[in-house]
């Protein structure tokens, strides 16, 4: 029997105009013992936009009483920052941040690396919480997983392009951006394969 998709309503993803637009490009941070939350708060009252992946786990509350359906970090010491500001200034909030944190670069170490909004705008698509067939995966691991280059046809992630792979007899479409892997179960018929190098 054919896996069951997600419902439609289940996503709210970014509009597709969003995903393609011109946007300011982002910057990957990393942060150390699970202070991202701490480091997007402080960003954010600087008036600066941040990210952070969620999604909803049952979370007991320290004071006791029955778990609650809480929004967490799905991927911790990961923040993504818009570049809505001259590149000189990171230093600056490297510096006067009260949380330390490392920006990811290029490959050559030579620069940060930066994220293209039309990018960002994708991946924040996907990572909504609010649907309900997604997993994470550290971005080598996802990356290893066989596959094919596939763009989606059908369903609120149409034009969204990735790698349809089978995980725990589910099919997903990994989508990776910096150290995560975020797969996204799509129904393999809502797919249609790229030819070989698009």
């Amino acid at each position: 029997m054919p896996d069951a998709s997600p419902k439609e309503t289940d996503a709210l993803p970014l509009p597709q105009k969003e995903r393609k637009e011109p946007s300011s490009p982002w910057y990957a941070l990393r942060t150390f013992h699970c202070r991202e939350e701490k480091l997007e708060a402080w960003l954010k009252g600087l008036g600066l936009a941040c990210f952070i992946p969620m999604r909803y786990a049952e979370v007991v509350p320290k004071e006791g009483g029955k778990p609650r359906r809480t929004l967490v970090p799905a991927v911790h010491n990961l923040l993504f920052l818009q570049k809505s500001f001259p590149s000189r200034r990171l230093r600056t909030l490297m510096a006067d941040s009260p949380v330390p944190f490392a920006v990811l670069k290029k490959a050559d170490g030579s620069a940060p690396q930066d994220i293209p909004g039309p990018m960002m705008a994708e991946f924040r698509a996907v990572c909504d919480p609010g649907y309900t067939g997604t997993l994470y995966l550290d971005s080598g691991e996802a990356d290893a997983r066989p596959g094919s280059r596939v763009r989606v046809v059908r369903g609120p992630f149409t034009g969204l392009e990735g790698k349809l792979t089978r995980y725990k007899g589910r099919y997903y479409v990994v989508v990776s951006l910096a150290t995560v892997g975020v797969l996204v179960h799509i129904p393999k018929w809502y797919c249609e394969k790229l030819p070989e190098g698009e």
